[in-house]
């Protein structure tokens, strides 16, 4: 059996409209036996007694059942006296409650001075809301009780009817406002005690299921009944405050002796602290959007100095004045690898490294915040810690870089409560008493931790923005490291077929200079002359490139069909490859550059010339077509191939195939095409298999229409 307080009736029906439950007053009105109500229908066991009301309660619960609503009041005149009847669904049970109306209305005087009252709240003026609702209430004392995140309860505002404040300043610990107890208020908008010793009225119930905190009349929490009676208060009201939907404290009405308070008091009293509620969240997001504002421009200035600084440390130190201020701490030391810089309150350096010490060795968290450092871990110190609360940011996954906020002690005033834990022997025992506390500082709240895991995200884009950089400098280092070489390869190995048809001609000139006809002295002079265009047109792209790596080389319209023919002919004679032939097909103009495409041919048909040397008919395709805005060229030969596992290496320097033998080469031509094909913007591909051959695919972008007669010769 369930005990109610005496203010009024209840009666708990299912869907059917059957008695579940009920109390002991509502069977007197009814004029029988509790238990032989039980399992009734509600309209015939209290049809009569009800008359002609019983009509506006059937409507009130339809029209409850078909609007979906979940509450309703109902002022009705029966028991010849006048009667709010409260109806509400929770779980699909229908609860009924009704209770006596002591006021018929309150008076324009009262109502005109407490809209004044609250037209002047300020937005986080609790003070003024005690004083508003004091004036209905005429209470001995009204208080706002904001539950905190440690679970202590402060008392932040109050009035009092002589003016002495009670519990102002204060706090309660965390036994005060347990979960049970917020879950008890936070189920309706007030509760209402007219007297805390009459709390006997017996519920009797069908189901276990029935919920008495739905009901106004359930009695108070145990420890809170104790609490008042410890403290001599008898009548008292509790109405709930909810920020963002979230239980947040109490407006607490307490008197010394037995008081009535009509239901239009207690439901004007709800309004206005539902609007002083709504004007404190207009003042919080107002204060969180200048936050945010505040965060951004912080934010901004971090990433600024941060890109701007080789070191986040430099960036960081620069900052200390707003990273302390932006989590309301008195002071900030850095601890990077030894070093320490700090600002604002701090404890000394020898001090500070013990600490370091302590948090390296107890805690492996990236983010630690602890508002009772001090009287948590001074028995690890033999120095007295000069602070109360300590936040960390560890940066990196090593234990060589803390960003440690602090923040000094506040002394404050603890109701401490000690419920009797044997209630059978003692129900009613409470300890209560006054502490101080020391060393204990105001908690980190979920707005300053948020900057901080904010600032830490910051700080790890920095890091890895500063290393990509470096890698990328590696990067360019190492590029630039291989661009040398190319061009040092570059020179060594295209200069050598001019030179050797230089050499070559020379030395033939010296043997036949007494039987050499005119002709072919002067074919030879022209071979020279070439041979001299040909390494100084290398030599000045060498340097072009040199110059300016990322550019792009010049192009220009260029017929190839000569050039192709008189690069394999030189090359054909420079080593010795007699029974090499050739097979031309259509060769197109391409747009490039002159030396450039000197090299990349030049390098394509020496390697066909080598490689298919050992052939029994070597044999060397060069043919090429239009494709879409693409110059097609393919060098097909019939040589030794190429191995597959090596094709996806065959564009790395120095590297050459295991197949080649006695062929001499240096394993950097196919290097060297590829990169002078990218810097005119065009692509190499190539196929090959052991023993049939390799075919070469180039493709020369088209920039522009080929002038007329290059498309006709």
């Amino acid at each position: 059996m369930i005990k109610l307080q005496h203010f009024g009736s209840l009666v708990v029906l299912d869907e059917e409209y059957t008695i579940l439950a009920l109390s002991e007053f509502a069977a007197e009105k009814a004029g029988r036996a509790i238990n032989t109500l039980l399992g009734t229908d509600f309209f015939e066991s209290f049809g009569t007694v009800f008359g002609d009301a019983i009509k506006k309660i059937a409507n009130a619960l339809s029209e409850l059942r078909e609007n979906g609503q979940s509450r309703h009041i109902l002022p009705i005149k029966v028991f010849r006296e006048r009667v709010y009847f409260k109806f509400k669904i929770h779980k699909n049970r229908f609860y009924i409650e009704w209770e006596q109306q002591h006021k018929k209305y309150i008076s324009a005087r009262k109502i005109n001075e407490f809209n004044f009252l609250l037209d002047t709240i300020q937005p986080n003026n609790w003070d003024r809301v005690c004083l508003a609702i004091n004036k209905l209430l005429n209470y001995d004392r009204v208080f706002v009780l904001q539950v905190q995140e440690t679970g202590y309860s402060e008392v932040i505002a109050e009035h009092t009817s002589d003016g002495k404040p009670y519990f102002k300043g204060k706090e309660f610990s965390r036994e005060f406002m347990p979960q049970e107890a917020m879950d008890y208020y936070s189920g309706y908008s007030y509760r209402y005690v007219p007297n805390i010793r009459k709390n006997d009225q017996h519920f009797v119930y069908k189901e276990d299921s029935i919920d008495t905190l739905s009901s106004l009349l359930c009695p108070l929490p145990h420890l809170h009944r104790l609490f008042l009676e410890k403290i001599h208060v008898q009548s008292a009201l509790f109405f709930r405050i909810c920020i963002d939907d979230e239980f947040w404290g109490l407006v607490i009405a307490q008197h010394a002796e037995e008081k009535v308070v009509d239901l239009q008091q207690r439901k004007l009293c709800t309004f206005a602290i539902q609007a002083a509620t709504n004007k404190y969240e207009s003042h919080i997001k107002q204060n969180l959007l200048e936050r945010t504002e505040l965060l951004n421009t912080a934010e901004v200035e971090l990433k600024k100095s941060l890109s701007e600084n080789k070191m986040v440390n430099c960036a960081l130190v620069q900052h200390m004045d707003t990273l302390t201020q932006l989590v309301n701490a008195d002071g900030l030391s850095i601890f990077n690898q030894g070093d320490v810089f700090s600002h604002g309150f701090t404890p000394h350096k020898d001090l500070f490294y013990k600490i370091i010490q302590f948090l390296q060795q107890h805690s492996d968290k990236a983010l630690f915040k602890d508002y009772n450092f001090s009287l948590n871990h001074q028995h690890h110190f033999k120095e007295k810690l000069n602070f109360a609360g300590l936040m960390y940011l560890k940066v990196g996954l090593e234990n060589d870089y803390y960003l440690v906020w602090f923040r000094q002690a506040t002394q404050s005033r603890v109701m401490q409560i000690k419920p009797n834990r044997n209630r059978l022997q003692h129900p009613d025992h409470l300890e209560l008493w006054e502490d101080v506390r020391h060393d204990v500082a105001k908690p980190w709240n979920d707005a300053e931790i948020n900057f901080v895991l904010r600032l830490n995200q910051i700080i790890k884009e920095s890091i890895f923005r500063k290393l990509k950089e470096r890698q990328l400098l590696n990067e360019e280092l190492l590029s630039l490291n291989n661009e040398l070489e190319m061009f040092t390869y570059t020179l060594s190995h295209d200069l050598k077929n001019p030179l050797s048809i230089l050499k070559m001609g020379i030395q033939f000139l010296q043997q036949h200079s007494d039987n050499i006809d005119f002709s072919k002295t002067n074919k030879w002079y022209q071979n020279f002359s070439r041979s001299v265009s040909n390494i100084e047109d290398i030599i000045n792209n060498i340097v072009q490139l040199s110059q300016n790596r990322a550019s792009v080389l010049n192009k220009e319209p260029l017929p190839m069909a000569y050039t192709l023919q008189r690069i394999f002919q030189e090359n054909k004679i420079l080593y010795d490859a007699t029974e090499c032939q050739s097979h031309f097909g259509q060769l197109l103009p391409i747009w490039g550059e002159k030396s450039a495409v000197y090299q990349i041919f030049t390098n394509l048909i020496v390697n066909a010339i080598k490689y298919s040397a050992q052939s029994d008919k070597p044999t060397i395709k060069i043919e090429s077509t239009n494709q879409d805005d693409m110059t097609y060229y393919r060098i097909q030969d019939n040589g030794i191939g190429i191995p597959e596992d090596h094709l996806p290496h065959i564009y790395e320097m120095f590297t050459r195939a295991d197949n080649v033998g006695g062929i001499p080469g240096t394993g950097i031509g196919l290097s060297l095409v590829k990169r002078v094909m990218e810097r005119l913007g065009g692509t190499i591909e190539i196929e090959s298999k052991v023993g049939s051959g390799t075919t070469v695919h180039l493709y020369f972008p088209i920039v522009a229409p080929f002038p007329e007669h290059m498309l006709n010769d």
